[in-house]
């Protein structure tokens, strides 16, 4: 740097070199170049050999930068802020960004929290046989339902296509409603009379019910049958878990839970299901 220029007390604060504050923000000259040319990033020039110089200060001005990107302000944005926003601007800009992430992290929690799900009931089915009931634990769990009109009628998943049509879009359409891991139930009266007609679409999620649109599966412990197209009749596992009901004097405390994991096509192209069955007991 020029020493007049050096020592004049404006100037003074501007010591860093491109180079040098580039390595101190982790950056690189591009960046610091085309932020330059944005105006939102401004160093100090010498106008003896053009060189351009940074202060300390412009460390924290970089990462003021780095942080309205990352939360999704674009340059002119950023612009606007630097240049002509008050700090009531600033503070609406920023919480209306804090808005959009906060919103963005719920989303990512959502969709984490579905595959945990699937995952969980997924990760289960090896330490049990398919078609042969049993009792365990299950972890806190909401549940979206939509009732279906014409209960009696419904026995197929192609009786219910369209109001499942309706679920999933609901569920799609709103943030705060899961989506998968999905199936029906089967109220446990029915059950009982042999009667295997679904009345609810439901939506299973690991996040906490806010008992507006989801609430709590009613219970922690429950009888649990894995059935897949290997499996027999799915009503002989239906009355299996009946029967053990009865046998262990336990108390049903829900309808029957019939979750529609993986519908799948295997290499010879048959259709392969999986199903996660389980009713709340006390």
């Amino acid at each position: 740097m020029n020493k007049n220029n050096k020592d004049n007390p404006a100037n003074r604060e501007y010591t860093l070199r491109v180079s040098d504050f580039a390595s101190l923000c982790g950056t690189t000259r591009d960046t610091l170049r085309y932020y330059y040319e944005q105006d939102i990033l401004v160093p100090w020039t010498d106008p003896a050999n053009g060189y351009h110089y940074y202060s300390a200060a412009h460390i924290s001005s970089f990462f003021f930068i780095t942080t309205l990107r990352q939360s999704g302000c674009s340059i002119e944005e950023i612009r606007e802020i630097i240049h002509n926003l008050s700090r009531s601007g600033i503070e609406d800009l920023a919480h209306s960004k804090i808005r959009e992430m906060e919103r963005e992290a719920y989303l990512i929690t959502k969709k984490i929290s579905a595959l945990k799900l699937g995952m969980w009931i997924l990760g289960k089915y090896n330490s049990h046989k398919p078609g042969t009931p049993f009792v365990d634990m299950i972890p806190p769990m909401s549940v979206y339902k939509s009732p279906i009109a014409e209960k009696d009628s419904s026995f197929h998943a192609a009786d219910i296509a369209g109001e499942l049509s309706w679920h999933l879009a609901r569920t799609t359409e709103d943030d705060s409603l899961p989506v998968f891991p999905a199936g029906v139930t089967i109220d446990y009266d029915d059950l009982v009379a042999g009667k295997y007609v679904y009345n609810n679409i439901i939506s299973l999620s690991f996040l906490p019910a806010d008992n507006i649109g989801t609430f709590p599966v009613p219970g922690s412990k429950a009888v649990l049958c894995y059935h897949d197209n290997n499996s027999p009749d799915i009503e002989r596992s239906y009355r299996k878990m009946l029967s053990l009901i009865t046998r262990n004097n336990l108390k049903p405390i829900s309808d029957l839970y019939s979750i529609s994991l993986f519908n799948l096509y295997d290499n010879s192209r048959n259709h392969t299901y999986f199903k996660y069955l389980f009713i709340c007991v006390e």
